[in-house]
């Protein structure tokens, strides 16, 4: 044992196995108590001699575990694999042990799950030594493919054909997922055989893996669906085995299920080879039929019109087959692309004369799903009425989701371990939670005034063991601002807890509140000093409650709540805190342009408890004037003047993140300087996007609440981000659209700006969110459809920014039932889109062809020279269609 205890400490790991190949059972087993104790010793050193160290002890403990489990986990352990223990050493010294030991120690390896790291020359070396079947886990089939992209030893298809377990582990290898990631791998090789999948093909051509079996086995993974890398690996295995027609046929279940449900790549294969099946009769008219109808019940424009393409073939060779295909081709009358709708009415327009009277009256009836603009057409086609003959033209209803309705704030906690439950939920990953931050802050100020000694031990649960508590004093002395996944309750929290100095917080206080800092601008700033000035009230004088908590989830404090808190306040003799009030004052609702919906007053309740009217103000004033404190007179004096105006605006061309975009300047808030210090004086200064802020955008809620009635000021300072949304592929930041569109007050430029950037985001989903934004300011009333589509038309010319979104966010809009209002938007948008001659054709086509179907829905009448100019140019291209098509619907 004294030898190995030696030969470890050296870090000699080939002396350490050399002495423990020299032990029996009973001596191995005495030694793991010491060798366990000298790996948790050695654990968390980083150096290279403690790595060699480890190295010596890895090899040590494997040879001396004596039970297969115990030795598959020591061997398994991160302080085994970090050293990277020589593998022919650790085989060396397990050389001894039974073979079904080691084929156990090799299976439990392989079962451990691919992130463990377990070395695939470890497991191969067991198993070949044991002589048991290699295992077919993820791990292994892994290891094992990854193990030939690292050979050089010959071609890829030289390997596997002399591979002894390759029937074994290709069983596998189609059940194991992301083993496409291998299918960008080259080796060395004549070519044509050097990829995974020309490999498998030409193993498979030669006898050595059994093709049926194949074949078989690619459609069946295929069918299975996942990760576009799978996909693409063994649609590209399939692609090179090439079934032969007999064996297409064999799988014909097999093929029509992949063309119906499978991703566009896929499908687009089975389409072809049951084309080509049914245009040389391989496929009955049935058979077909059916596989139209699933065919173009997909929403892909391309597989669609290819089906119909194929569809006219057919009918064209056999007229007769007309009766069963028609109706199948009829499933494309209610498709989204009304180019597809269009074909498919020609193609039925084309064989109408082989249908009988009810094949037409069931053509008809399917006709009704049909775009208005093409139902006249269709009437003329299959000479029956679209719909029933006396319906008199629908008077169009526009469907917009219900304003939004804030909702009461609850109080804050009434106890510390209430208190302590809302910290939790934000220390838990939701920085971004106004109201719990609101009620957690003013509950902290509460229950540190009432019983702090009880609070810290309702706290000290919460923050133990979260990695960033141990050092958040060294953090405070570094950092000028806040994470931006903190949201700032971990310094108060850090300050009822004593974690911080006194003069840290007083310095941090005062530098924050006097405008000092710079590290983060606007309502960041306000934000930050509202923070440090509650932690450092905690720590030296505690309020009994604070002012600026809202009343309701907009942020908004109703004036008479906020008259009452300073009553309080006077009646306990307490001191106000200068950014708590002046928070609270920015925060007070007042009615008219700054109410909850900036026009309509939608979502506030009316009478007594709605936003105050003037006589209200008047009143509340009186009160406050009636306490004879300073405090009390500055807030008569801003019930009195009111509601702050918007900043003026204007649009800028600029360059953000090497790409030109259109920002918004906004000049200065007027009111904040005269009746503000700091940053609530700054909040007022011109916002201009070459101006340094540092405004999360995960905090995005917190920014609103900070001015509710003035959403443009965190729109035009996050409108950079925004347009790196749109032109960079940026991810946005989840529920910020929605969340701004939802803000009370107006919607001016940087507000429309960033919905636009948002509609044309990379990800469907996110354009999804900048949809929701669009018709939630059109159900407040605040939405400027001109404006909205001048600006799409203004963004479609810049460089990095693809138009064709914007029209997929339109249509996604129209869908919902808001056709009005996205025509109304592309009203504005055309003539610029009409006149662009750098603009894709097919984003063209794609903004004419939403028009036209909002325009036949809705009903629209409108004259746009622009499109009276296009529409009566010749030629039959898709925006030519289109654009007669819309012209037509708006009377032309």
């Amino acid at each position: 044992m004294l030898d190995v205890y030696e030969a470890i400490q050296q870090g000699k790991a080939e002396l350490a196995a050399q002495y423990v190949v020299k032990l029996d059972l009973a001596e191995r087993r005495s030694c793991m108590g010491l060798l366990k104790k000298l790996r948790s010793a050695n654990r968390g050193v980083w150096n290279w001699q403690n790595r060699e160290r480890t190295r010596a002890l890895a090899v040590a403990g494997a040879g001396c575990q004596t039970g297969a489990a115990a030795a598959a986990a020591w061997l398994a352990s991160r302080d085994t694999l970090w050293t990277e223990p020589p593998h022919a050493l650790l085989l060396d010294v397990l050389a001894e042990r039974d073979p079904a030991w080691l084929a156990d120690v090799a299976h439990r390896l392989a079962e451990r799950p691919r992130s463990a790291g377990i070395p695939y020359d470890l497991m191969a070396g067991l198993v070949g030594r044991s002589g048991c079947a290699a295992p077919t886990t993820e791990s292994y089939v892994h290891g094992w493919m990854f193990s030939h992209f690292r050979s050089r030893k010959g071609s890829l298809l030289t390997r596997l054909r002399h591979d002894p377990d390759l029937t074994r582990l290709m069983a596998a290898f189609f059940v194991t997922p992301d083993v496409g990631s291998y299918a960008q791998f080259t080796f060395p090789g004549e070519p044509g055989q050097n990829t995974w999948p020309e490999a498998l093909a030409l193993l498979t051509r030669d006898g050595v893996l059994d093709r049926p079996t194949m074949i078989a086995s690619s459609l069946a993974r295929l069918l299975r669906g996942g990760r576009q890398m799978d996909e693409r690996m063994f649609l590209r295995l399939l692609e090179e085995l090439a079934p032969t027609r007999a064996e297409q046929l064999a799988h014909l279940a097999d093929w029509t299920a992949l063309a119906a449900d499978a991703s566009s790549p896929v499908a687009a294969h089975a389409q072809s080879v049951l084309g080509a099946l049914a245009l040389d009769g391989g496929l009955s008219d049935g058979r077909l039929a059916d596989v139209s109808r699933a065919m173009l019940f997909r929403t892909e424009k391309k597989l669609v019109r290819a089906q119909l393409v194929l569809l006219g073939k057919v009918l064209k060779a056999r007229p007769t087959a007309a009766g069963e295909l028609l109706p199948a081709v009829a499933e494309a009358f209610a498709h989204p692309d009304t180019d597809a709708q269009e074909r498919a009415l020609k193609l039925v327009g084309r064989h109408t004369e082989a249908l009988d009277r009810m094949q037409l009256a069931e053509l008809a009836t399917a006709a009704e799903l049909l775009t208005p603009g093409l139902r006249g057409g269709a009437a003329e086609i299959l000479g029956q009425a679209i719909g029933e003959g006396d319906e008199l033209p629908y008077a169009y209803e526009e469907f917009l989701p219900p304003a939004p309705e804030w909702t009461p704030v609850s109080p804050a906690g009434a106890t510390p371990a209430e208190v302590a439950e809302d910290v939790s939920v934000l220390l838990a990953g939701a920085p971004n939670d106004l109201v719990t931050f609101e009620r957690a802050l003013d509950g902290l100020m509460r229950q540190a005034a009432r019983d702090r000694a009880a609070l810290t031990d309702a706290l000290r649960p919460v923050v133990e063991g979260r990695r960033w508590w141990e050092h958040i004093g060294s953090w405070i002395e570094r950092q000028d601002s806040f994470h931006f996944l903190a949201s700032g309750i971990e310094i108060v929290v850090a300050a009822v807890l004593g974690r911080l100095r006194m003069e840290v917080l007083h310095r941090r206080a005062q530098h924050t509140s006097s405008g000092a800092s710079a590290t983060r601008g606007g309502p960041a700033a306000v934000h930050d000093a509202r923070c440090w000035e509650a932690a450092h009230r905690i720590h030296s004088d505690p309020s009994p409650f604070l002012l600026a908590p809202p009343t309701d989830s907009s942020g908004a404090i109703e004036a008479a709540i906020l008259v009452e808190r300073l009553e309080e306040y006077t009646r306990f003799g307490a001191r106000v805190g200068e950014m708590d009030f002046g928070q609270a004052l920015l925060r007070v609702r007042f009615e008219g342009p700054s109410g909850i919906d900036g026009a309509t007053g939608a979502g506030v309740p009316s009478g007594p408890d709605g936003p105050a009217g003037d006589a209200q103000l008047s009143a509340l004033a009186a009160r406050a004037d009636a306490l004879g404190t300073s405090h009390g007179t500055r807030l008569a004096q801003h019930l009195r003047e009111g509601s702050l105006p918007a900043p003026a605006s204007h649009r800028e061309h600029r360059e953000v993140y090497r790409a030109r975009t259109v920002l918004v300047d906004l000049g200065e808030l007027p009111g904040l300087r005269e009746r503000f210090s700091g940053p609530l004086a700054r909040l007022g200064r011109p916002v201009t996007p070459a101006e340094p802020d540092h405004s999360p955008v995960t905090h995005y809620r917190h920014l609103l609440a900070v001015l509710p009635a003035q959403p443009e000021l965190v729109a035009a300072r996050l409108l950079h981000f925004m347009s790196g949304v749109a032109c960079h592929n940026f991810g946005p930041q989840q529920g910020y659209l929605p969340a701004l569109a939802e803000a009370p007050g107006p919607a001016g430029q940087a507000v429309h700006l960033s919905v636009a950037y948002g509609l044309a985001a990379r990800r469907p989903q996110d354009r999804l969110e900048a949809v929701d934004a669009l018709l939630v300011l059109a159900a407040r009333g605040v939405l400027d459809p001109e404006r909205l589509g001048a600006d799409i038309a203004e963004l479609s010319e810049l460089t990095l920014i693809k138009p064709g979104r914007f029209a997929d966010g339109l249509r996604a809009g129209a869908g919902t039932g808001a056709y009005a209002t996205v025509w109304a938007i592309l009203r504005s948008a055309l003539p610029g889109l009409l006149t662009q001659e750098n603009l894709p054709a097919k984003a063209l086509g794609d903004f004419l062809e939403v028009g036209a179907d909002c325009a036949e829905r809705c009903g629209a009448r409108a004259e746009i020279p622009e499109l009276t100019e296009r529409a009566g140019r010749t030629g039959t291209s898709r925006v030519q269609n289109q654009a007669r098509r819309l012209h037509r619907a708006l009377g032309g």
